[in-house]
């Protein structure tokens, strides 16, 4: 009988979506009744429940990574459970009734993204072909966080690198802290990937709560229009750039012979310096979305607490606005740098203006946050690799037309192509922001009176994320994570910004401006909707030869049958097999081993021809393993051994796994034959080494 691997993915991903509110919902909800944040106590439903997501999305992830670390996990799960009991015992109490439209208006918008976010990311199985999003080229990496978190404590370990012993992860994981939780209270139900899957519906669910929250606090216009701006907000939230005119153009390029002109996300026609929509960020990459959650949370706690009359109020929002901005570098280190960057301005605005009072809550915040993030911070030293020198670095922002254009004519880099760049960067942006482009073009040129203290916040915001992710770039791998993920900071103040020009349109706007920002809405959404679509079916039709395939997925036309044959042997592994089990497959591969990184919950020794030791561990280690697992799987050509005793004496690895596209697969004589697998399918042989030998 054929495994039915989607209805598994569904319902286990729905069961980890009901259990997170134990860890973005009730403590938050707590925290905020025990300090009356944000006049907690006196607020409406809704605004409580948003508050309580945002709350909880921004200080659980340091509070569990403080506790169990210097604590215990028992101290850790004694103050949570201390916490669900106050939240289930305030929950609504003294709070208005919710209006039935609020009501409708929240469950439609997060039932709608919880299905967006579901029918992306859970498998896609036909019978015996099984297809995994093009999304998991990134979430297998933090299915691994996540699954080490749960199983190996605080700090993790990398669980892509194993030289006989753990190694310390080295990332910004704490995002993984809170779906290693979801995992670990699913008691083995629930596995690391779909709380992966859960964390996703859930950061878009705070994140529409963040929106509300600053609609409501920062930007508020008055009762009268509260709502209805919220609900713009929210709705704008799904509309990304002008990419749909990059894929449409590459459809016309490909029905014209050119095979890989069709980009399997919408974002990677400007690959060097994309700008990725809200809904893009949130299903690729949910930790710097939910990173940027929690900065703005903590940026909305310092400024209700500088209006509350009692110095003793304004230090508890102060205190709960550091950690949350501690936590918040543990989500995002890009985001929580360019966004600490606008705080520095923003204070320099402050002692300029003289509001003394949000100056001093803002040195209790960073005195706070420097003091709950620096174990963390600690823990990120240590070797990495060879010295690749600062990790930052000036650079105009690229554009992919301008590089293709002077690649094509021999010239790589220079001041020429800087200077084209630069020239280059308002069709860039246009392109990128579409319909915010615009909007905020014209919220700026329309504005008839001075700017106001939160119209002065969001301009200070927006100009200096784009000033540094204009004109600096990351430089510790070859993408350029700063510019792509610290633009999340622009493109929130601009999304506030956006809201006015929607909500005062008429009256204000000429129709053909009206027209033309309709034109450029559309065209945002449609690119959402085809980016959503693009995701979940490219890996398909690549297998019907639609679309060009790619390497990390398969060199053939038989990823569905492959993906199915890999998920079962996992599967088979992750049932019977302890949990401290190491495994290890062939280390040679195209970017990386994609359904071992997405389908296994277990420790890799090696899980790429550089142990991955990016992500924690030294690499000078690493030559030594590669060294015995080039006697393993050897090279197309070269003659294999017929055991795998050597390799099982020489490496940590309890099970051997060998995969179709292996050269050792296509060698009768090499130990995939020679030796007795302890599980076999058409595509996969699993060997076991030592205890777990038959």
């Amino acid at each position: 009988m054929t495994a039915d691997f989607m209805f598994s993915d569904l319902w286990r991903s729905l069961l980890a979506v009901l259990l997170f509110p134990l860890f973005v919902l009730l403590p938050g909800y707590a925290l905020a009744w025990l300090c009356d944040l944000c006049a907690f106590r006196r607020r409406t439903q809704a605004f409580r429940l948003c508050l309580a997501v945002c709350l909880s999305m921004a200080v659980c992830p340091i509070a569990i990574y403080l506790l169990e670390r210097f604590a215990s996990r028992t101290v850790m799960c004694a103050v949570f459970a201390a916490l669900w009991v106050i939240a289930a015992s305030r929950l609504f109490t003294g709070a208005p009734a919710m209006r039935e439209p609020a009501r409708r208006a929240i469950a439609v918008c997060v039932a709608v993204w919880a299905v967006i976010a579901l029918f992306s990311l859970i498998d896609l199985q036909f019978g015996g072909r099984d297809y995994y999003s093009i999304t998991a080229l990134d979430s297998g990496i933090r299915t691994g966080f996540t699954h080490s978190i749960a199983a190996t404590g605080i700090p993790p370990w990398n669980p892509f690198y194993f030289p006989g012993h753990g190694v310390l992860l080295r990332y910004h994981y704490f995002w993984m802290i809170l779906c290693g939780m979801v995992e670990r209270a699913g008691f083995g139900v629930i596995g690391a990937r779909q709380a992966w899957i859960a964390s996703v519906v859930w950061c878009g669910i705070g994140f529409m709560a963040v929106i509300a929250l600053a609609f409501r606090t920062v930007f508020y216009r008055g009762p009268e229009t509260f709502r209805r701006r919220a609900l713009t907000g929210i709705v704008l939230a799904g509309a990304t750039g002008l990419d749909i005119l990059p894929a449409i153009t590459g459809w016309i390029m490909h029905f014209q012979g050119m095979e890989r002109a069709v980009q399997a996300s919408i974002d990677w026609w400007n690959l060097g310096s994309q700008v990725c929509g809200f809904v893009s960020s949130a299903l690729w990459e949910a930790h710097y979305l939910s990173g940027l959650v929690a900065c703005i949370t903590a940026f909305l706690l310092l400024w209700e607490g500088a209006r509350e009359p009692r110095w003793r109020a304004r230090i508890s929002h102060a205190l709960v606005a550091g950690v949350a901005l501690a936590s918040a570098l543990g989500m995002s280190i890009y985001v929580s740098f360019v966004f600490a960057a606008f705080l520095a301005a923003w204070i320099t605005v402050a002692i300029v203006r003289k509001w003394w009072r949000e100056v001093a809550l803002y040195a209790i915040a960073g005195a706070a946050a420097l003091l709950c993030a620096a174990p963390y911070l600690a823990g990120l030293r240590g070797p990495a690799g060879p010295a690749t020198g600062s990790p930052l670095e000036f650079q105009v922002r690229t554009f992919s037309v301008v590089t293709a254009f002077f690649e094509s004519a021999g010239i790589h880099g220079g001041w020429r192509v800087a200077l084209a760049n630069l020239a280059a960067l308002p069709i860039n942006y246009f392109l990128e922001f579409g319909f915010f482009f615009a909007a905020g073009r014209l919220w700026w040129v329309r504005r008839k009176r001075p700017l106001d203290r939160s119209e002065l916040a969001v301009s200070v915001m927006l100009a200096v994320s784009l000033l540094i992710c204009t004109f600096v770039r990351s430089s510790v791998i070859s993408n350029n994570d700063l510019g792509w993920r610290g633009m999340l900071v622009a493109q929130f103040a601009v999304l506030l910004w956006s809201v006015d020009v929607v909500t005062g349109a008429k009256g204000v706007l000429q129709p053909d401006s009206r027209r033309l920002l309709g034109l450029l809405l559309f065209l945002g959404f449609a690119g959402s909707a085809y980016d959503i679509a693009c995701l979940r079916f490219y890996p398909a039709l690549a297998d019907r030869g639609t679309v060009a395939t790619m390497g990390w997925m398969t060199r053939d036309h038989r990823l569905g049958p492959r993906n199915f044959a890999e998920r079962e042997a996992y599967e088979w592994v992750n049932r019977n097999t302890p949990s401290d089990t190491t495994i290890q497959f062939n280390p040679h591969v195209v970017i990386q081993d994609t359904a071992a990184l997405v389908y296994a919950e277990r420790q890799m020794v090696s899980a790429a021809d550089n142990c991955m030791t990016t992500f924690g561990g030294d690499p000078s280690v690493c030559p030594g393993i590669q060294s015995a697992l080039d006697g393993l799987y050897t090279a197309r050509g070269q003659p294999a051994p017929e055991s795998i005793g050597p390799a099982c004496h020489a490496l940590p690895v309890d099970i051997f796994i060998a995969n179709d596209t292996d050269a050792v697969w296509r060698d009768p004589r090499s130990w995939v034959w020679k030796e007795r697998p302890v599980f076999a399918n058409s595509y996969v042989r699993l060997f076991a080494c030592g205890r777990h030998q038959p």
